[in-house]
């Protein structure tokens, strides 16, 4: 009766297993953000998030911790248990830039993570504080000129997404202008609609409620082709800078070692998030297009990233302590 009853439970453990696994998530998922409040990465990531939730079944809790370059949310997550319930949400800067802009950061970008989905693939807009005179790319760059050195530039924080190609636009454009980094993206924002700020180089979304508000305005795109959010503003290459070209992404990753089933779970309800009307819509209000991505193809981005944008650090030799 005792090897009965032994056989019996054994068999109810083995048949539960699949259904633990298929149950998934069973509670609130907790959501790391590399990014600040305000950011891009934040508000799009948001507006993602939620419609994921609905398609979950269970609430994706948005915990940002900006700072370090993003770097401290990124540690969190690479120490989490890799069970789907602590998931990291960043931006390209952790993975592409920080490596090589910080002496030393505390997780492998690659290999400490299982890459799940993009969620956007961003232009950065040439925008400029309300007051400033410049209307277009060549005449901020006469401006720039005539006050070389002059002009100040808020970014993130050194070696930040808005730090690193502010800087490439300078030297592309052969001018100069002092940096002044701030606390994460919305003290940036901040700062150039107070006018505290001269210009930036940052993510359309984020800019957008400065642009709404009639307290900074954008005057090109960083892509190597217009926004189809904003047809009538031209690329930086088009107006004044041959050859410029920048483009952001941020996504959804999980600590190595994630059970694949669960990635592609994760992956699965972000995709159809992405794809419904309301997100379209609110992502078009916001400047931005969804964009998603399988797993093997998020990993070969971030692979490639890491190797281009480390070259271009070195190039420009952005360190940070």
């Amino acid at each position: 009766m005792r090897t009965h009853w032994t056989v019996l439970l054994a068999a109810c453990v083995i048949c539960g297993a699949p259904r633990a696994a298929e149950i998934y998530p069973a509670r609130p998922v907790r959501m790391v953000l590399s990014n600040g409040p305000g950011s891009a990465g934040d508000i799009l990531g948001r507006v993602a998030f939620m419609r994921a939730s609905e398609i979950l079944g269970q609430q994706i809790v948005v915990d940002n911790r900006p700072g370090a370059g993003g770097t401290i949310a990124v540690e969190i997550v690479a120490r989490a248990a890799p069970d789907g319930y602590t998931l990291l949400g960043t931006s390209f800067a952790t993975h592409s830039v920080a490596p090589h802009t910080y002496k030393s950061v505390p997780y492998h970008p690659i290999n400490d993570f299982a890459p799940i989905s993009l969620f956007a693939v961003t232009q950065a807009g040439l925008c400029v504080t309300a007051g400033l005179p410049a209307k277009t790319t060549r005449e901020f760059i006469d401006l720039a000129r005539a006050r070389q050195g002059q002009l100040l530039m808020s970014s993130s924080g050194v070696g930040s997404t808005s730090h690193l190609v502010g800087v490439m636009f300078l030297r592309a454009a052969g001018v100069d202008s002092t940096h002044v980094p701030y606390k994460g993206a919305g003290p940036s924002m901040t700062a150039l609609g107070a006018g505290e700020a001269h210009w930036t180089l940052a993510p359309i979304a984020a800019v957008v409620p400065n642009m709404k508000a009639g307290r900074a305005r954008c005057i090109a795109v960083s892509g190597e082709k217009r926004s189809a959010i904003f047809p009538d503003l031209p690329t930086i290459a088009e107006s004044g800078v041959p050859g410029f070209r920048f483009l952001g992404w941020n996504g959804v990753m999980a600590p190595k070692g994630t059970p694949r089933a669960i990635v592609d779970r994760v992956n699965a309800a972000l995709v159809q998030a992405l794809n419904s009307g309301d997100t379209r819509q609110r992502y078009a209000a916001l400047g931005e297009e969804p964009v998603w991505s399988t797993p093997a193809d998020y990993a070969k981005i971030i692979r490639e990233d890491y190797e281009r944008f480390g070259k271009v650090v070195k190039q420009i030799g952005i360190k940070t302590e």
